[in-house]
């Protein structure tokens, strides 16, 4: 589903990303305000993540009657695995020596966010490890308890702050500071998003107008709280920002702003998958190469993150939709026909196409 601002969003959450992780590189300086902002920065694609992903669940599910876990997995694979396994192919070969076989074996089985002494070239595949995990869990979630969707959303949701402290106390302290459970939440409310948008059509005005810019503004500033208390932003703190993303992701979709839909904004979000994988070897604030050291370390990993984008991810999403397409169906009642029958979406849309304006294809 192609929804206008989204790309201007993932524009700004990997901006965040590379904002924290280019802090105290050669040449760029340290800064502990910048570096706090990398874990929001994935805590919003996580959001968004669970919102495009229960949306086309749930749509499926209620133009079907099913959900087709084969065709769900196999276009997640088709999107992910080959640019992650080409860039992990070479960090592994450019970093041989310094890795060890677990190190190795938790990226390729995206499980790396349960391994705490990975080396910093793979160390940022922790975030793929919880989507990957997601992806298994909520599918098949949705498909076997359906009718409790909204309770299972709610009670994750809830659930993320004791679970939060909980790895805090057990785990995180040697290390391990990137479990499933600790972002679930993050996922739920991009579900949540998905599951209340049709009810929240009577406050479209609230949401379109101007002055809500003001709870991005404030959800923004939320992270910086834990400077005065960790304990408390790792609690409430997070669960706060989620809420904010939340009622910002529903802005900007009701109010369409220029600058989240110009064209280098558009350009950075399309690529900002390549791009959260190939930062990560430029923007080593521990590496003294010259690749390393800032403005080059950005312009490498924006070269590496387009050369990534179309020679790997382009073709195998063309590929996808080729071997793997969405075939949505829709009731239409045929002028002519005694009955109704379905049509899928390719069919409705030759039969719509000269008089509606055309859709664009979902991630």
């Amino acid at each position: 589903m192609r929804i206008h601002s989204l790309q201007g969003v993932r524009a700004i959450c990997i901006t965040l990303v590379l904002l924290a992780h280019v802090a105290g590189t050669r040449n760029f300086p340290a800064s502990r305000v910048l570096e706090a902002y990398g874990n929001p920065g994935v805590r919003i694609f996580l959001i968004l993540s669970g919102y495009l992903i229960t949306s086309q669940l749930i749509r499926e599910y209620e133009t079907t009657g099913r959900i087709s876990l084969r065709t769900f997995y196999a276009r997640r694979a088709y999107r992910i695995f080959p640019a992650a396994y080409g860039f992990m192919a070479v960090a592994i070969l450019t970093h041989w020596a310094m890795l060890t076989r677990a190190n190795i074996l938790t990226a390729l089985t995206y499980t790396l966010n349960y391994y705490p002494r990975g080396d910093h070239v793979l160390g940022h595949l922790w975030s793929l490890g919880v989507e990957e995990q997601f992806y298994l869990v909520w599918p098949l979630c949705l498909l076997l308890f359906f009718r409790k969707r909204v309770g299972i959303v709610a009670a994750v949701i809830v659930a993320g702050p004791p679970l939060r402290m909980l790895f805090w106390l057990l785990w995180r302290r040697a290390g391990l500071e990137h479990p499933f459970p600790v972002f679930m939440d993050a996922l739920a409310t991009g579900a949540a998003i998905s599951l209340l948008e049709p009810r929240l059509a009577s406050f479209q005005s609230i949401l379109r107008n101007p002055r809500f810019l003001v709870v991005p503004f404030f959800t923004l500033l939320v992270p910086m709280t834990q400077f005065w208390s960790n304990r408390y932003y790792e609690s409430v703190g997070v669960s706060i920002f989620h809420a904010g993303v939340a009622l910002s992701l529903l802005h900007v979709m009701a109010h369409r702003y220029a600058f989240l839909n110009a064209a280098p904004l558009v350009w950075m979000g399309t690529i900002s998958y390549s791009l959260y994988l190939w930062q990560q070897p430029f923007l080593n604030r521990w590496s003294s190469a010259s690749w390393t050291a800032f403005p080059l370390n950005l312009v490498l990993a924006l070269a590496f993150a387009a050369v990534s984008y179309y020679l790997i991810e382009l073709p195998f999403l063309k590929l996808r939709e080729r071997r793997s397409p969405k075939r949505r169906l829709h009731l239409v009642q045929i002028t002519g026909c005694a009955s109704t029958r379905q049509l899928t979406s390719d069919e409705l849309a030759e039969r719509i196409a000269s008089t509606a304006p055309r859709a664009t294809a979902g991630d």
